[in-house]
């Protein structure tokens, strides 16, 4: 997973999120652990290049 490919999932979430008054923390938490693992894949992708 690249840089552009994060930055357009972090993008559309901003999308979602943008025109409510309340998000649920449930779905931060959700969103965050997307991210984090989305981080994680692309650490250990680029280590197997090394």
């Amino acid at each position: 997973m690249d840089e552009q490919e994060l930055t357009s999932r972090i993008d559309e979430a901003l999308e979602q999120y943008r025109g409510r008054d309340l998000v649920a923390a449930s779905e931060i938490v959700d969103l965050l652990l997307d991210l984090r693992l989305m981080l994680l894949a692309a650490d250990e992708e680029a280590r197997s290049r090394a």
